[in-house]
């Protein structure tokens, strides 16, 4: 999960998504030199959190701890026609990717247990005269953990017609779990917390744990410093956790409330020479 926060900023910050303008922009256009009818990639399943020069994209998935879960990968015609005919594409699990993404973007990618997803098929049909069609990848959100940053590798391996893409032929999938507070929150403080008093803005929950989650932006909003609340669901007490401006002490008074999803917290850093006063009130999923 951990991976997920690196990237955030860059999903968030960046206008530009990427499309298949880089190595395919010369097959495209009907008088382009080497133009070809039909180029057969990947869609996107969300926005790219891969860097623009990554020779790989990888997306970001988070998903309710439940048994089933899903994400329908589209295969997709996006040359200068739509299919001319019928067009059998077979994809792969390629986890070989990971290593290759790894070592371009210092990362720490695993693949993930073959027990908590499944391909539906490896072969679809993009119908003469459409553009896409659609494979559902089937997950098993309760079994994942939270011990690495998982991920799944898939490449095109074969079409019938056309040209696979050189761009969005190859994708990686970060899949992860969101846990029962996961969201996004109205965040405010009190006039006695000590560096931003009085705030009140937007922040994400980031799940990092089965009861944990990661505040996004980091500690009150607005610092990296790295904050987590972790929440005991047998009597909704908070303990927060954080690896500068030690020591750190959770007062008693900080709890979740279940029927509103709202998290008051109480904390002090420097051994107590900060004192933090938050207020969490969920608005909805990230």
């Amino acid at each position: 999960m951990k991976k997920i926060i690196k990237y955030i900023f860059l999903a968030l910050a960046s206008p530009l998504v990427l499309t298949s303008c880089l190595k395919d922009k010369d097959l495209i256009g009907p008088d382009a030199d080497g133009a070809v009818a039909n180029i057969i990639e990947f869609g996107d399943v969300s926005v790219p959190i891969s860097n623009e020069s990554s020779s790989i994209p990888l997306y970001s998935l988070a998903f309710d701890i439940a048994p089933t879960g899903v994400v329908n990968l589209k295969l997709k015609c996006v040359g200068a026609k739509t299919a001319e005919s019928d067009i059998k594409v077979t994809i792969a699990v390629d986890n070989s990717l990971l290593e290759k993404y790894n070592d371009e973007n210092e990362t720490e990618y695993e693949a993930m247990p073959a027990s908590q997803y499944s391909l539906s098929a490896t072969e679809a049909v993009i119908k003469k005269g459409e553009r896409e069609v659609a494979v559902p990848i089937n997950l098993k959100p309760d079994q994942f953990t939270f011990d690495a940053d998982y991920a799944v590798g898939l490449a095109i391996k074969t079409v019938s017609s056309g040209e696979i893409s050189g761009n969005f032929g190859k994708i990686i999938l970060n899949l992860g779990a969101k846990n029962f507070f996961d969201g996004v929150y109205k965040y405010t403080t009190s006039a006695n917390t000590a560096l931003v008093p009085n705030a009140n803005k937007t922040v994400k929950l980031v799940t990092i744990g089965s009861n944990k989650c990661m505040l996004d932006p980091g500690l009150l909003g607005t610092y990296s410093n790295q904050v987590n609340y972790t929440i005991d669901q047998a009597t909704n007490k908070i303990t927060v956790e954080m690896f500068s401006l030690l020591p750190i002490a959770t007062k008693s008074t900080s709890v979740y409330d279940p029927a509103t999803k709202t998290l008051t917290v109480n904390w002090t850093s420097n051994g107590g020479a900060r004192t933090f006063e938050e207020k969490f009130v969920y608005t909805g999923s990230r």
